[in-house]
């Protein structure tokens, strides 16, 4: 089934860190885009020569709500960069969508452990509603490490603080590949997302894995969880997030 097209407008757009831009669409035809949290629009942009180019950014927005939010990393000389960086409000982007299959199955699992780097963290912030319903009926356990340089770079780091301080089941972990230099809070570590593996004590017969961004990262957990861990390929799900440029 082919994609639906449709054309968005700009309504407002911030820095949450040094880095990223947390950018807020709708779309001009007042349709409400129906999509599964975990996935992700594609914008279709032309470069200086009028050809077309695509670019892919997971939703962060919430399933319940009209605004479609996406979170884009910052690409030195980066094609995509130089457009959406100077977007101002009320400019208009041809998009399609929505695809993508990191999204949470109808299915019994104990514990979610999701794990993401920079921007790969966004569909996880669109899978809050959803974990708070699933924690609050099946008392399941959820997760959610967000790996980074520093504190700065948390991207969405206090909503899943607030998030994580109003449901018990829920638990956030910064982990930050930088030295900080300075005294780490309860929920923050110091290594890369693998780091937090063994502090989390996973359990391969109950826990399902989802890992988003940066592939090295994917690529060096994956190996880790199969070969280390025991995880059975089908209870890890991957999304490689290549910084568009």
């Amino acid at each position: 089934m082919a994609l639906e097209q449709f054309e968005l407008r700009l309504q407002q757009v911030f820095k949450p860190t040094p880095n990223t831009l947390h950018l807020e669409f709708i779309r001009t035809d007042a349709k409400k885009l129906n999509f599964i949290p975990g996935q992700f629009i594609t914008l279709l942009l032309n470069d200086q020569k009028g050809q077309l180019k695509r670019r892919s950014y997971s939703i962060a927005s919430f399933p319940h709500e009209e605004k479609i939010a996406i979170a884009i990393s910052f690409v030195k000389n980066g094609f995509a960069t130089e457009i959406l960086f100077n977007l101002k409000i009320g400019d208009t982007l041809k998009a399609m969508g929505p695809a993508g299959r990191l999204v949470l199955q109808e299915e019994s699992v104990k514990r979610y452990i999701l794990a993401g780097t920079g921007t790969g963290i966004a569909p996880y912030r669109a899978m809050l509603p959803i974990l708070a319903q699933r924690m609050q009926a099946h008392k399941l356990q959820v997760a959610l490490i967000l790996g980074v340089q520093r504190r700065e770079d948390l991207l969405y780091g206090k909503d899943f603080i607030e998030f994580a301080a109003a449901h018990p089941n829920f638990s956030f972990h910064a982990q930050y590949s930088r030295e900080m230099g300075m005294p780490l809070q309860a929920f923050e570590h110091q290594g890369y997302v693998q780091t937090s593996f063994i502090r989390l004590k996973l359990n391969p017969q109950e826990d399902i894995i989802y890992l988003c961004g940066n592939p090295n990262m994917i690529d060096q957990a994956f190996k880790e969880l199969t070969e280390t861990y025991g995880f059975a390929t089908s209870n890890i799900r991957r999304e490689k997030y290549i910084s568009s440029n």
